[in-house]
């Protein structure tokens, strides 16, 4: 599929260039030309400029699909060929073509334990490369089921151009639920909009501003010691005065369960997005990608975060949804991810909630370029399912796992000082790190 989209792509190229080419043709040809014949020939090259642009629109979004699901469908071949023809053999199993993989019989009694314990163990392995192939065998049904999708959209689109050049654009099947739009088709990531109020290296250092950077840097230290509380918090600044300005992850799936206002903004998100899918499979769309507009979240759109550890970590921010999405029976089953995006810097004139610190203080390093302003991003995935025709109408998303901690920089293993619940769980290793 790559190949062919690169292919697709340089013949796009290559028709692009020659719509171009007529456009100036005619345009020379017109400059002696006059009256109705005149007009006809302008009237036919806007007609064949906008065919040619719509047509080239509609290919490079061809192009886009074959190289996407390609790289994908490949990357997903490429580890379960892995798995099948290296790993399983070497271990001594079989594979079977729906996936079951078993494992070989340790010789000896059953009764014995020390057979009994060898087999157990083999059977655990075997388990765990079955697991693994089969969702692989998933995935890899669910992009070719997407892409099924999203290139037969196109050549609908393609198809209608050929009947009419100059008609618009047929646009995929889009709904709106409450003010938010969702369209089948890949997810599309929004413009992340910045406020921006410190220029980056537009001051000269004085001796204060020395003074106040070691302060600051202690109350950084201090509060990492002992502040469990605001693990995020001192993470996310820390990459302030480190991070050189590079993207940063923060623990989404932590915030939703640590603060009741970042819960409940997902929770709606997730709400929409099953209404959306709910009226999109009713209209006979059985398996498809849906991607959704962003929303704004603790700003005009309300929902600040609750808890001093989010305020300081992402406050208001905007937040937006893709999923894949089936309909099995009479069931729909939607795989949502809810992804929250923020611009984290200081505004001039604002202040700390918590503490009324002047973000001034802290912008200044900006424009002594010791400190730099960052993208942040976090997400959390569920799976929905519901009756077709029955969307869950409020938001009762159920929890599965409690707070995700990261050894050195999260919570206290006990939660104290934390707003999550006292409940070791796995820890999440990539969350506070910046991202690749």
């Amino acid at each position: 599929m790559v190949t062919y989209g690169s292919h697709l792509a340089a013949q796009n190229t290559f028709f692009a260039q020659v719509a171009e080419q007529v456009e100036r043709d005619v345009d020379s040809a017109m400059d002696g030309w006059q009256g109705d014949a005149a007009a006809a020939a302008s009237g036919r090259a806007v007609a064949d400029k906008l065919s040619a642009t719509n047509i080239d629109e509609v290919t490079t979004r061809l192009v886009g699909h074959y190289k996407s699901f390609g790289g994908n469908m490949e990357g997903i071949r490429a580890a379960l060929l892995r798995i099948v023809d290296d790993e399983v053999p070497q271990a001594g199993m079989t594979v079977s073509d729906d996936g079951t993989v078993t494992a070989p019989t340790v010789p000896g009694s059953a009764a014995d334990t020390t057979t009994l314990i060898l087999q157990m163990r083999l059977d655990g392995q075997a388990a765990g490369y079955q697991t693994r192939i089969k969702e692989l065998l998933h995935d890899f049904g669910l992009a070719e089921l997407g892409a099924v999708q999203a290139i037969q959209i196109e050549v609908s689109a393609l198809q209608v151009l050929a009947k009419s050049p100059a008609a618009p654009i047929p646009e995929p099947p889009t709904v709106v639920v409450d003010g938010q739009t969702y369209k089948i088709g890949l997810p599309e990531t929004p413009h992340l909009s910045t406020d921006q109020g410190f220029v980056p290296g537009s001051a000269t250092p004085g001796i204060g501003d020395y003074i106040s950077a070691a302060k600051w840097k202690a109350m950084l230290n201090g509060g990492e010691l002992g502040r469990s509380d605001l693990d995020d918090s001192t993470a996310a600044y820390r990459h302030y005065w480190e991070g050189g300005g590079t993207p940063f992850e923060f623990d989404y799936e932590e915030a939703y369960r640590e603060d009741p206002n970042i819960k409940a903004a997902v929770d709606s998100e997730i709400t929409r997005a099953a209404m959306a899918a709910d009226a999109l499979a009713r209209e006979g769309n059985t398996n498809f990608q849906m991607t959704g507009t962003a929303a704004d979240i603790g700003g005009a759109g309300g929902d600040y975060p609750a808890t001093e550890n989010w305020q300081k970590t992402i406050g208001a921010y905007q937040q937006w949804s893709h999923s894949n999405v089936r309909v099995e029976g009479d069931r729909v089953v939607m795989d949502v991810t809810v992804e929250a995006m923020d611009y984290y810097n200081f505004n001039q004139g604002a202040e700390d909630l918590a503490t009324g610190a002047s973000d001034n203080e802290n912008g200044r390093f900006a424009e002594l370029g010791w400190a730099h302003d960052f993208e942040t991003n976090g997400k959390v995935t569920r799976t929905v399912s519901w009756e077709l025709g029955q969307p869950p109408s409020t938001a009762t998303v159920s929890e599965t796992s409690a707070t995700e901690r990261n050894p050195g920089r999260e919570d206290r293993v006990d939660n104290r000082d934390s707003s999550g619940p006292r409940t070791p769980v796995e820890n999440n290793d990539e969350s506070g790190r910046p991202r690749k």
